[in-house]
């Protein structure tokens, strides 16, 4: 079966790049936690997310059905051979007629889907899973101030000094209670 959407999910959710991507306004902390209890707990809620079974989700199951359309019609677009038969017609070369219409049939499918309304709710449920992981280990959303977020824009993402910054905010107790996120509806 080909999927219309080539690009892991994966990729999709955590592709960014230091330089292009703003930094984050939240952040997830937890006082008094230690750096390595912290990078733990991170790495296992952020696999949590990533490894969620999202095939039950109406958005997977709309990208299946618009696979097996595709599929379908590209069958139909490989069926038998018009070769030998009159291909052309009072406009020309019926095949490229065909292909047209065959591209247009595409195209109203892949619409039809809205992949990128379906993908944000796709990350959504990852992240919604990862985010729950965190708030059952006892973490708690903080807003990061703008000179936090510039100074972490400038850092690279993966790095230490990232890590340690991220970390220095995240386990800070008054951090954590001076910049409390709003609680969500």
């Amino acid at each position: 079966m080909r999927f219309i959407f080539a690009v892991p999910l994966s990729a999709a959710i955590v592709a960014s790049s230091a330089a292009s991507a703003p930094a984050p306004t939240e952040s997830w902390g937890k006082a008094g936690i230690t750096l390595a209890q912290y990078r733990q707990d991170a790495l296992e809620c952020g696999l949590k997310g990533y490894y969620t079974d999202i095939s039950k989700t109406q958005d997977a199951k709309e990208f299946v059905r618009a696979s097996r359309q595709l599929d379908t019609i590209t069958a139909g677009a490989m069926g038998p051979s018009t070769t030998g038969s009159n291909n052309t017609g009072p406009s020309g070369n019926n095949s490229i007629e065909q292909a047209a219409q065959y591209a247009d049939i595409q195209q109203h499918i892949i619409e039809g889907v809205r992949p990128d309304e379906r993908m944000r709710n796709i990350k959504k449920t990852l992240v919604a899973n990862d985010q729950q992981c965190l708030v059952q280990r006892g973490y708690s959303k903080f807003v990061l101030t703008d000179d936090q977020r510039r100074a972490l824009h400038k850092l690279k993402d993966g790095s230490d000094a990232r890590r340690a910054y991220l970390y220095n905010l995240a386990s800070n107790p008054a951090v954590l209670q001076n910049q409390k996120a709003p609680a969500q509806p």
